[in-house]
């Protein structure tokens, strides 16, 4: 099995991969805020999208992360 990690602007977006994941031979999905406290690679993907778009919203990054055999993960 591969883990795959993908991050995103939002919990709605997060939550429609989620959902879009129950299609596919996917198992242990995880939905999770990126942690405040991370001091690694995610305090970059953390500025990233925690921005203010357009219409005044400020974005909360969030991952997804879910097993995949190998077999599916190319």
């Amino acid at each position: 099995m591969e883990r795959v990690a993908a991050y995103f602007r939002n919990e709605n977006d997060a939550e429609d991969v989620r959902a879009k994941l129950q299609a596919l031979a996917v198992s242990d999905v995880l939905v999770d805020k990126v942690p405040e406290d991370n001091n690694r690679i995610l305090d970059i993907i953390r500025d990233v999208f925690r921005d203010v778009d357009n219409k005044g919203h400020e974005h909360s990054p969030y991952i997804v992360e879910f097993l995949v055999s190998e077999a599916d993960f190319e």
